[in-house]
């Protein structure tokens, strides 16, 4: 991929150089070249111009609008219909009499006919026509569960309860979000559930949530005809309706079942951090990424009922994808990681939901739980991380004696004492540090905004033109510009402003706008503040919460396909992420400066 993209700029490089293309600035001279972070800067200019303000562009112009498209002129972002604005006011301090209250269900998201019906269900993520019919088993035979898991929170203070569905998927675009809030409409307001919040783990092995890779030709022809006929032929939809409706279905049912439990079970909620930096790394420079677990623990007064415990983690759950067949060909689907994590906290007594952190383009570091172990399966490293981050994420605020004891009640899934382990095998427990844990009083504070971001990423615009995905487009014939909806979300959990803060955010956000950037200066001339330094430490990030609005990285370092300089190879790193999963350079300052602003209406 490197090779292909750098012989490919490089032609373009020349080719700017010799025509003295607009795309490159005046000053940038050969001199300039002998700075491999100019020579990135400026193979990115010519990438970003070349492929997305041309060819892209000649492309999109070329595939007429779907009849579905809004016009700018008619578009009401308030009367657009499934958003929901949270509470109306926030509170300080515990209501009177205010006590957590938690609900928690999971339900399976696989189609009925899923095996049964060949060649109808593509897999989500990599190429096209890779079509699966089957579930990874477990260590112990039996199917992986791949499905959605809900939690409904409220803090007893009268003022509506908040749900959060976390689905075993790639993503969902906001469109298909407001479908299932569609669904559990009537419900929600009879019971008073003021925010409707889904997500998704964005495991890289599971059935196409987003249409992108089901019959992209056939949809592509199908849909062209369509613009053409203004809708004589009636337009497809990329995703598979079949699993659509199954996904929306599920979720709904997930979110009443969860709802209804929440009525009945009170409890106390504690929340607790570690550091994992040894389990995860950044693919892109700058390399900037929240290293921690997070943890909140929902325990019930009354005896018997199971706690519930909510992990948030910065990681994408791509390593059954990375195959040990070629990638994105295996007729297999798991939820990766987050199944294992699961079992292990399920074995534990507890229910367990996973949400998606501050993600970006972070990956796992899989040495520590491989262990040395020879011919390991790509799936079997998956289990493997998944099983040792549940661990973790048990033993938390224990002992490294009590992580010893925990490890072997739970049956030592990782081979701890195993006489045949590799000399360098390595115990998850080993020179382990005790966290704290907080008592979280009960107060629930959640606000959210919806807004309109340009789609200045073409490839975004002929996939939605195209009907590929489900990606809400409205034109502006004057301007001659696409846009779409998204939504930002703010929430607190804890008294006096909040024990923890959550971002809750619509794409995979590049680590940087949190936390800043001290070695690559990357945030230099983007136009608000890392995000921890306008709202503390303690603010922390739900990705892919409420849309699927793929990679957010600073307007000011926005690149389609190009390079990022390496400081510490001394050499160019290729960053091609949004190519096809972004919405465009101003898409960090509009969904930012959102937040941003959200959060100044609240506090």
């Amino acid at each position: 991929m490197k090779k292909t993209w750098k012989s490919t700029l490089a032609v373009l490089l020349t080719t700017s150089l010799l025509l003295g293309t607009a795309a490159v600035p005046a000053h940038a001279a050969l001199g300039d070249l002998q700075s491999k972070e100019a020579q990135a800067n400026l193979l990115n200019r010519l990438g970003n111009f070349f492929l997305n303000d041309v060819l892209l562009r000649a492309i999109s112009a070329f595939i007429p609008r779907l009849p579905g498209t809004y016009s700018a002129k008619d578009f009401d972002l308030e009367k657009y219909g499934g958003f929901y604005k949270g509470h109306d006011a926030f509170l300080d301090a515990p209501a009177a009499g205010a006590v957590w209250r938690l609900g928690y269900d999971k339900q399976s998201i696989l189609p009925e006919d899923f095996g049964k019906a060949k060649m109808k269900y593509a897999r989500g993520s990599y190429v096209p026509w890779a079509y699966v019919s089957e579930v990874y088993k477990d260590d112990d035979g039996e199917q992986e569960f791949v499905g959605v898991r809900t939690i409904v929170l409220e803090d007893g203070s009268g003022r509506g309860a908040v749900s959060f569905s976390s689905i075993d998927c790639i993503g969902l675009s906001n469109a298909d979000v407001r479908k299932i809030r569609a669904a559990v409409a009537d419900y929600a307001a009879k019971n008073e559930i003021v925010s409707v919040n889904v997500s998704a783990t964005h495991t890289h092995t599971g059935i196409d949530s987003q249409g992108v890779w089901t019959k992209p030709l056939s949809t592509l022809f199908n849909n062209f005809l369509s613009g053409l006929t203004f809708g004589l032929i009636k337009a497809k939809s990329g995703v598979n309706a079949d699993y659509l409706n199954k996904i929306i279905s599920a979720t709904a049912a997930s979110i009443q079942a969860a709802h209804a439990e929440m009525l009945v079970t009170e409890g106390t909620l504690t929340y607790a951090v570690k550091d994992v930096k040894d389990y995860n790394h950044d693919r892109t420079p700058p390399f900037v990424e929240d290293d921690n677990l997070y943890r909140l623990v929902f325990t019930p007064k009354e005896t018997g009922k199971r706690p519930t415990v909510v992990a948030s983690y910065a990681c994408h759950p791509e390593s059954a994808s990375f195959g040990d067949e070629m990638p994105g060909f295996s007729s297999k689907i798991t939820a990766d990681s987050i199944y294992y994590m699961d079992k292990i906290i399920s074995r534990a007594g507890s229910n367990f939901i996973f949400i998606q952190g501050n993600v970006g383009t972070v990956t796992s570091s899989r040495g520590l739980s491989n262990d040395g172990l020879p011919g390991l399966s790509s799936h079997g490293e998956a289990m493997r991380f998944g099983y040792e981050l549940g661990l973790i994420t048990l033993g938390m605020d224990k002992t490294q004696a009590q992580c010893r004891a925990l490890n072997d009640e739970l049956g030592d899934p990782l081979g701890v004492n195993a006489p045949d382990k590799p000399e360098n095998y390595t115990v998850w427990y080993k020179d382990w540090v005790k966290v704290g844990s907080t008592d979280v009083e009960p107060v629930l504070n959640i606000a959210h905004k919806q807004l309109t971001t340009e789609a200045q990423n073409n490839m975004a615009k002929v996939l939605a033109k195209a009907g590929l995905a489900d990606i809400t487009m409205i034109y502006d014939w004057k301007s001659l510009k696409y846009y779409t909806v998204t939504e930002v979300g703010y929430m607190e959990l804890g008294e006096a402003g909040g024990d923890v803060k959550v971002f809750l955010s619509p794409g995979e956000i590049y680590g940087e706008l949190l936390m800043g950037d001290a070695v690559y200066n990357t945030m230099e001339g983007f136009p608000y503040a890392p995000l921890r330094e306008l709202y503390g430490d303690n603010l922390i990030i739900f990705d892919l919460m409420n849309d699927a609005a793929g990679y957010v990285e600073p307007d000011n370092q926005y690149v389609i396909v190009g390079y990022r300089y390496n400081k510490d190879k001394d050499a160019l790193d290729s960053d091609t992420w949004a190519l096809l999963v972004s919405m465009g350079k101003n898409a960090a300052s509009d969904i930012v400066g959102a937040f941003i602003a959200l959060v100044g209406g609240v506090r």
